[in-house]
């Protein structure tokens, strides 16, 4: 029964991908490690195994974690590797000393005075998007109109991007996960590597730009600059694939959680008016969400050695699928887990945003511009609610979870 339980995950479609939650309950019960044979993954869905894989990367690599099993065609290969794209994600996909090294560089361009300083900006941005949303009359997609530009600009301003490349750009960050999904025909797998293949190359003419003339105030251009006593400079190659990496996580994983937020907050009516009415509450609803329906929900790894887990035997060579999404509901580590509460005391062990080594280095900037939006929409429409009926819309990902469509209305104050 165990293993039929691996057999039967199915995250990319309905029911699961509406709502996960009962499948990986069933799976911490019953499978809590378990092979997954149409993804070649290992499942791993309580709080401690992930926890305990998170603090080895002896044992458990991040190399290569997003390189996919998919074979994909040749024609399409080459259409990837001409326009240089790999499936190298500095940061992301490498162990110390590797990941070391670039993620000091990473840190100093996003140091804790450079995230603070940008509080303003983003509450000015906020602002604006609301101006407009609120002039819509009274119905619209929340995602569409805030929880996707506000961070969008934010991510494009940091780095330097035209702030009219926002949308596109937002297409092609999607494009590699869509690629690498089942299901698709080779002539449109070759139409996603052309689109693929279109981004790498305006990625890489933006990093040479930046080498040319550097922009005081610019994320890339501190990256480019950026000297670490003993380590060699990131090179063009690096700056490309981290460029990429920088442009998907903070843009991307931010709109979910804000998206996220707002679901979940206004399914729970008394939470909301809670935060109208106790702005302060925020920070803390916040890391709820960060629990509750995480935004970064499931992260791989490789087993370097034969390991067991859970009374289970892994294999050396395993690729392990570390659900956050379901540790973060285990009742091992959270009292009454599936319970929505945005006072909750134990949020402090939630792994949204990861944990340890490959803690993400964007947290800040994630939190702050959550705050500061959740502060702006439960003081400026507080009558916000969930229009009836029109459920949210999810994207197709192993990796990464928010609506990407919610339908709110409101009535205007008088």
């Amino acid at each position: 029964m165990s293993a039929a339980l691996g057999q039967q995950y199915r995250p990319l479609e309905s029911p699961q991908l509406d709502d996960p939650h009962p499948f990986l309950a069933q799976l911490r019960r019953e499978a809590p490690v378990v092979l997954a044979p149409d993804f070649h993954l290992w499942l791993i869905s309580r709080h401690q195994d992930v926890l305990t894989i998170l603090k080895d990367s002896r044992r458990f690599s991040s190399q290569d974690i997003l390189r996919s099993p998919l074979q994909l065609p040749r024609e399409v290969n080459d259409v990837l590797e001409e326009a240089g794209f790999t499936q190298e994600y500095p940061l992301i996909g490498e162990d110390p000393p590797a990941h070391t090294r670039v993620r000091g560089y990473v840190s100093k361009a996003f140091s804790a005075a450079r995230v603070a300083a940008l509080a303003q900006r983003i509450q000015q941005i906020a602002h604006e998007y609301l101006d407009a949303f609120d002039r819509q009359g009274g119905r619209g997609d929340v995602v569409a109109g805030l929880t996707y530009p506000l961070p969008m600009r934010i991510t494009t301003e940091i780095l330097g991007i035209p702030r009219e490349d926002m949308d596109r750009i937002k297409r092609w960050c999607e494009e590699p996960v869509l690629l690498f999904n089942s299901g698709q025909s080779p002539e449109q797998q070759l139409e996603r590597a052309k689109r693929i293949a279109t981004y790498w190359r305006y990625l890489r003419e933006l990093v040479e730009d930046r080498r040319r003339s550097p922009k005081p105030d610019d994320i890339l251009t501190t990256l480019i600059e950026a000297r670490i006593e003993g380590e060699k400079p990131l090179d063009i190659r690096e700056m490309v694939n981290l460029a990429s990496v920088l442009v998907f996580a903070s843009q991307e994983t931010t709109t979910n959680l804000i998206s996220s937020a707002l679901l979940h907050l206004l399914r729970h009516p008394e939470s909301w008016r809670a935060l109208c009415e106790s702005p302060a509450l925020i920070p803390q609803a916040i890391e709820e969400v960060l629990r509750y329906d995480a935004p970064a929900s499931a992260m791989m790894r490789s087993a370097t050695e034969d390991v067991v887990l859970s009374g289970t035997p892994v294999p050396k060579g395993a690729r392990l699928l570390l659900l956050f999404i379901s540790a973060n509901r285990d009742e091992g580590a959270f009292d009454q887990a599936d319970r929505f509460d945005i006072r909750r005391e134990s949020t402090a062990r939630h792994l949204g945003f990861g944990y340890g080594t490959h803690f993400c280095v964007g947290a800040p900037l994630a939190r702050l511009q959550a705050r500061i939006a959740l502060e702006a929409i439960t003081q400026r429409m507080p009558n916000l609610r969930l229009v009836p009926g029109e459920p949210p819309v999810y994207l197709p990902n192993l990796l990464n979870r928010g609506p990407q469509k919610l339908l709110v209305e409101w009535t205007k104050e008088s």
